[in-house]
């Protein structure tokens, strides 16, 4: 009487099971890290979009407070800039921001071209908005701009981009 074995027979359909168990345990940690990297991906997308809509609505609210101040204007070519000392705008989420506007002779007469700019992270390209003004006189010494109608851009209308880009 020979009888087959049966712990021989229990082992084998043991092992197969603890291997069709961890087989589907690296599939569902494989399956995780893909969400976990899709995740991360999309939440580095949301950051960016978030700086640049910040450094966009700064731009706006220093071409704004650009069009509001007095400018002193000197006789000389380039941009010349303005950087608030004392006005602070506070962004959501803690940050505070330095409002900087420029302007220049826009190359056609008796307009100037005045920009704004919007930098929310140090290390990023700022956002830069144009409106097209001419001067008013306030006194010897100090101009007011007057926006043009239809004057506002988002990108620089002077036909040589070298003189857009200077400080």
């Amino acid at each position: 009487m020979n009888k087959p074995e049966p712990e021989a027979h229990h082992s084998q359909q043991g092992s197969a099971l603890i291997l069709a168990i961890m087989m589907m345990m690296a599939f569902g940690l494989m399956g995780l890290n893909m969400v976990n990297q899709h995740l991360n991906a999309a939440l580095a997308l949301t950051r960016s979009e978030k700086s640049f809509l910040q450094s966009w609505e700064l731009a706006v609210s220093s071409l704004n407070w650009g069009l509001n101040r007095r400018w002193v204007l000197q006789p000389v070519e380039g941009w010349q800039c303005a950087q608030s000392v004392t006005e602070n705008v506070s962004l959501p989420g803690e940050i505070s921001a330095t409002l900087r506007s420029c302007i220049r002779n826009a190359e056609r007469d008796e307009l100037y071209l005045l920009r704004g700019e919007g930098k929310i992270q140090p290390d990023s390209v700022p956002v830069l908005l144009y409106q097209l003004v001419t001067l008013k006189t306030v006194d010897a010494t100090e101009s007011r701009v007057i926006p043009i109608q239809n004057g506002w851009l988002d990108f620089c209308p002077l036909k040589d981009e070298r003189k857009c880009d200077d400080p």
